[in-house]
């Protein structure tokens, strides 16, 4: 199965936002993987120690699952945003905006069993990439299970060479449902990317794990949250 890759980037004061979406072959892929950073270790005024070197590593930070963002005039998701950025702009310098996480969420607003179900919250994960490796390729997956059943799989995403300065601050995150979207077989509804056949989600636990990877260096961070 094939992909593209669709990668743009818009500068806000100093600010950086990548845009990026993966579409495999299969028709109507839902996932739409998104990225917003906050550049270099110097974006807030803050400077590492002289002698000081980081280790070349990612770094994880937070993750979760919140509230659905209404999108701004320009077509944008409200949410994340860094201090300074379009939809930041009355933030103070050092604060980013996310939608409410919570560990509670509604089924039946989730279960996309059906073609054209909408998306019902945003997951999200931020990491620091201090590896100043600006040649291998960043790779990103998003994988939901509840016990050993797959209701997300975005496969794994090869975006081309990491473009992230070392000391950046990036969120990854994907406006989602979970399910089969009434399709069947390897790679359907939110299986789409990947050689796994999602089912739709039922009442109890599910856990979310992201994993990504720039070069030797890889992070997996894992949430959980509930349906019902």
């Amino acid at each position: 199965m094939t992909k593209s890759r669709f990668l743009s980037v818009l500068a806000s004061l100093a600010i950086v936002v990548f845009f990026v979406c993966g579409q495999p072959a299969l028709a109507q892929s839902p996932h739409h993987l998104q990225f917003r950073v906050l550049p270099g270790v110097h974006a807030n005024g803050v400077h590492p120690l002289k002698g000081v070197k980081e280790k070349a590593v990612l770094e994880q930070l937070s993750s979760g699952f919140g509230v659905l963002p209404p999108v701004d005039g320009s077509g944008n998701d409200e949410w994340p945003c860094f201090a300074g950025g379009a939809d930041c702009s009355s933030i103070s310098p050092g604060g980013v905006v996310i939608g409410e996480p919570a560990f509670t969420q509604s089924l039946s607003a989730c279960d996309a069993n059906a073609s054209g179900a909408p998306n019902c919250g945003q997951v999200f994960s931020f990491y620091e990439d201090d590896t100043g490796d600006n040649t291998d390729d960043l790779v990103v997956s998003i994988v939901v299970k509840q016990g050993k059943n797959y209701i997300l799989d975005t496969g794994p995403f090869d975006f081309g060479p990491n473009p992230f300065s070392a000391g950046s601050v990036i969120v990854i995150y994907d406006d989602t449902a979970f399910g089969t979207l009434g399709q069947t077989g390897p790679g359907n509804g939110f299986c789409a990317g990947s050689t796994e056949t999602c089912v739709n989600p039922v009442a109890g636990k599910a856990s979310a794990t992201f994993t990504i990877t720039v070069g030797t260096s890889t992070i997996k961070s894992t949430i959980n949250f509930f349906f019902e």
